[in-house]
């Protein structure tokens, strides 16, 4: 019984992780480094790599930062998902 939860709990992973939202769209810059390139002096204040970040990244494709849970009419999902 334990062992089908386990394998439930698996496959609802699975599916939140390629769920349609910016953390598994192709157009996320995932490298945190991106954004330094992307807005230059960012580092400078301090935010580059901290907490005001978190877990936004650049979409690529409209140039702005988003967060994991956002989403839009462009989505592309990423190849592996």
């Amino acid at each position: 019984m334990s062992e089908a939860v386990l394998i439930a709990g698996t496959a609802h992973a699975r599916f939140d992780a390629c769920a349609p939202c910016c953390a598994s769209c192709r157009y996320r810059a995932e490298n945190r480094h991106s954004l330094e390139q992307s807005i230059p002096g960012l580092a400078v204040f301090g935010s580059g790599f901290g907490a005001s970040v978190a877990g936004s990244r650049l979409c690529r494709l409209h140039d702005q930062l988003v967060s994991p849970d956002d989403t839009c009419a462009q989505f592309k999902p990423i190849p592996n998902c």
